[in-house]
């Protein structure tokens, strides 16, 4: 007696800690909570991304794909604006070996949708007036030839750089939050401490959060391009892959590298999904822009910038001038929210299994209980109808299943006289 009620609390204490665990995890999401266990992804990922450093992707041929300041690893994906795409097989040192693996076709849609797009067409009306919120995880960093370092600690030259995408976003007419809070040191805590300000950034409903950063290869010339007559740096988008919104943030990320790349072509390098979080779990339109690298001029990236954010207001379908075709929004349906559904579904029936199997003692009497519930429940279902039938002169007789059940007595009363 002793041992089952001991298994009875024991599987009641696991539902019940699953089922908090559960809700503490939905609810303080809705909040938009200063932690995530994929912080300590962004621990990992981050804490070698130095200035100085090259990590050099290359294809079966040797062929340059991309080269970056980030820790490359196994499993890393790229995708460039002819839409190729890579994944990252195999890393050596500073040196990955990348396979392709087709073509992107979502991109290509987007890519042809908007080459066909001409007529304006106004966002949804209940985001269309929210605001854009930039914020700064790696606050210190800074351009060498114009700030003469490479970082400038809580007032860092990549500020100068979020003023240029916010100006040309307010001249869109686009309302935006740009938020300045220093995140110093810049060391495997910096997304933690960055997460915090997002959440204030998340109180004020934006449509979209981007986190501007810098690249950190010694290249300056990997970035510069001339684009419409002037010399800017290109940019390049980074998702995190280990996030449960990476799909509808890849979305996100796919639709600004088309539209950008029409509206300035060549602005927008290339989408990296990246080991790593980056709080983009908490939108699924955040992303993490980063503009040249520390080697170029911060004016060759502010006017990058600038270039990239003409493009954004008709990709979001904000503020007073929409160019492409619909708008993207965090209300937008993507298949992050049903798999969200998937593991809420999954969660409460692993939990309630092994209550299950721990109040019954061994898998015999789990499965003896559980076709004895099915069994009643399906009899229940399928047992005889309790509707009443009204006889004309208004008298309402007895259901079937009464009639059913005066005759077995009748019957089990003739059987005792005999």
């Amino acid at each position: 007696m002793k041992k089952t009620r001991f298994r009875i609390a024991l599987g009641a204490g696991l539902l019940v800690l699953g089922i908090s665990l559960l809700a503490y995890y939905s609810l303080t999401r809705s909040f938009h909570p200063a932690w995530s266990p994929g912080g300590l992804w962004n621990n990992a990922a981050e804490a070698e991304h130095n200035d100085g450093l090259e990590y050099r992707i290359t294809d079966a041929g040797n062929r340059l794909l991309s080269k970056m300041s980030r820790t490359v690893t196994v499993g890393d994906e790229l995708i460039t604006d002819k839409g190729r795409r890579y994944r990252v097989k195999a890393v050596d040192g500073y040196n990955a070996r990348a396979e392709f693996t087709g073509m992107d076709r979502e991109l290509l849609a987007y890519m042809d949708e908007f080459e066909h797009a001409v007529l304006p067409v106004a966002g949804q009306a209940d985001w269309k007036n929210r605001p854009v919120a930039i914020y700064h995880t790696h606050s210190a960093e800074s351009y060498v030839p114009t700030d003469g370092t490479e970082s400038k600690p809580y007032h860092g030259g990549i500020f100068e750089v979020g003023d240029a995408l916010a100006a040309e976003l307010q001249k869109k007419g686009v309302k935006v939050l740009h938020d300045k809070t220093p995140h110093e040191p810049r060391d495997s805590n910096a997304y933690y401490r960055s997460r915090r300000t997002v959440a204030g950034l998340m109180k004020k409903n934006p449509v979209a959060l981007i986190d501007v950063h810098r690249d950190g290869i010694p290249d300056p010339d990997y970035y510069s391009k001339t684009i419409n007559g002037e010399g800017v740096t290109r940019v390049r988008l980074v998702v995190g892959r280990q996030n449960p919104k990476m799909q509808s943030n890849m979305e996100f990320a796919k639709r600004v590298m088309a539209y950008a790349n029409k509206v300035h072509p060549g602005i927008v390098k290339e989408i990296f999904i990246a080991r790593g979080n980056y709080n983009q779990d908490l939108m699924s339109s955040a992303m993490l822009v980063e503009v040249g690298t520390h080697t170029n001029s911060r004016e060759a990236a502010q006017r990058g910038a600038a270039m990239f954010a003409d493009a954004l207001p008709g990709v979001l379908g904000v503020g007073g001038n929409v160019t492409a075709p619909g708008g993207y929004g965090p209300a937008s349906g993507t298949p992050a929210g049903w798999k969200t559904l998937a593991w809420i579904i999954g969660i409460a029936l692993l939990g309630g299994g092994a209550f299950l199997l721990i109040s019954s003692g061994s898998w015999q009497k789990a499965r003896e209980r559980l076709g004895s519930y099915w069994g009643r429940e399906f009899a229940g279902f399928m047992g005889p109808s309790k509707k009443k039938i009204i006889t004309p002169k208004g008298d309402v007789e007895k259901s079937h299943s009464e009639d059913a059940s005066d005759a077995a007595r009748e019957n089990l009363e003739r059987v005792r006289n005999d």
